[in-house]
């Protein structure tokens, strides 16, 4: 029982200090509770700001899955990274304890730089707020897809909070696929209204990009719609110009990374963190390299996203016998490519080391791959159940042939031949 009991006693331990610390804020003003929050997390830190636009906080409830490390450590400060430095959550609008003014006032702090050296970690898709105010009579009373807070009479917008952070940040992580790409919010109306407008930046009702591109719908992301702005073109120096990065405010060149998925995983997330967070610390020992060195064509970690759903599937098996399931319900192991599967053009490896402890994943629990670590998603994957095209390069965005590798190729050339010849019912 003592191995059982010993976390949870640990974690009560946790719970009750920042129910002290609660208690404590709501003696003093707002002004001396972010001050004092300020000096405790900022020294010998790197922080993290998390920041949330159009997004549904999938990608917070997967971060509070991780389990190398988990939040609770994370938060109470109990990570070392290789020596005195530790990781500071400075906000979070989900899980801190500062709300209203009290918030704002953190990520202004933020943008003056009281919180340097600090990794901008994004969450949600960017709304195209010129196509709100279109359609706005009352510019006091709507015209915004997406703010926060407010500053001398007007509301600030999300796009504009990016824009100010970015600024400040040694690094910027995209997080989850509407914030790397757009997402699902980013997909295109199907049935427009009668008279109706589409945005500038997509063809979604509320014209959502992502932090990169996606060349897959043709979206251009924050990071080439704003390359010529100096909050964001280190951050294209770095994607697409190859510089050599520094992870400093002041940098021309500003590493980038997309950490896609719906939601990204946990684990994957935290250790992209740690990687900022080490080479910021560090960067003598844990020097970043350029982004063609450790970077796909689509700014994710090749560490991570460097093969596909397919070459990595425990139904691999099954997809060599030619044996492969016929309905999307059938209650068995076979491969689930015929079904619509996407593996063979998605990266992914969730489905070979499982969700959280090595649980879970789509393939391994019986649903397909629906591609939602690519750019594209959800609009190029759908049906999610009807297979690809066979032969593959016609029909397939031509975006998505960059990830066809050797397996993902066989995959298809197989299924075809299947369906042809009828070797397998």
């Amino acid at each position: 029982m003592e191995t059982v009991s010993t976390p949870r006693r640990q974690f009560l331990k946790k719970a009750l200090a920042a129910g002290v610390l609660a208690g404590a804020l709501g003696k003093v003003s707002w002004a001396e509770a972010v001050d004092m929050m300020a000096e405790a997390v900022r020294k010998g830190k790197v922080n993290i700001v998390w920041w949330e636009a159009q997004s549904c906080t999938g990608d917070t409830t997967s971060l509070i899955q991780a389990t190398d490390p988990d939040l609770i450590e994370v938060l109470t400060g109990a990570i070392h990274l290789a020596g005195p430095g530790t990781v500071g959550l400075a906000f979070h609008d989900t899980v801190m304890p500062e709300w209203g003014e009290g918030a704002i006032e953190i990520l202004k702090m933020a943008e003056k730089g009281m919180y340097d050296p600090f990794v901008l970690v994004l969450e949600g898709s960017v709304p195209d707020e010129t196509h709100a105010r279109k359609y706005c009579k009352d510019p006091n009373r709507c015209g915004y897809y997406c703010f926060v807070g407010e500053e001398n009479g007007r509301v600030i917008t999300c796009t504009e909070w990016i824009r100010r952070l970015a600024k400040r940040a040694v690094a910027v992580v995209a997080v989850g696929n509407c914030a790397s790409y757009g997402g699902i919010p980013a997909n295109k109306v199907l049935e427009p209204p009668p008279g109706w407008s589409y945005p500038s930046w997509s063809l979604a009702p509320t014209g959502a990009v992502g932090f990169f591109d996606d060349p897959v719908r043709g979206y251009k992301g924050l990071i080439s719609r704003y390359a010529d702005m100096p909050e964001f073109e280190p951050y294209y120096n770095y994607i697409y110009r190859n510089c050599e990065p520094k992870l400093s405010p002041d940098s021309d060149c500003k590493p980038a990374v997309a950490v896609p998925g719906c939601p990204a995983n946990g684990n994957g997330i935290l250790r992209v963190l740690v990687h900022m967070v080490l080479a910021a610390l560090y960067p003598k020992i844990v020097p970043l390299p350029k982004a063609s060195e450790w970077l796909d064509a689509y700014s994710r970690p090749k560490y991570i996203f460097g093969h596909t759903v397919h070459e990595q599937c425990p139904r691999a098996g099954f997809y060599a016998a030619g044996d492969l399931r016929q309905e999307p319900g059938d209650n068995d192991a076979k491969c689930l490519f015929a079904v619509g599967c996407k593996g063979p053009v998605a990266n992914c490896p969730w489905n070979k080391f499982g969700w959280v402890n090595g649980v879970g994943g789509p393939t391994r629990t019986g649903g397909v791959c629906i591609g939602c670590t690519m750019p594209g998603f959800s609009d190029a994957y759908e049906p999610f159940y009807k297979p690809l095209p066979a032969p593959a390069a016609p029909s397939v965005p031509t975006a998505l042939a960059t990830t066809l590798g050797a397996a993902a190729i066989g995959a298809i050339a197989g299924y075809a031949m299947s369906k042809k010849h009828g070797s397998k019912k």
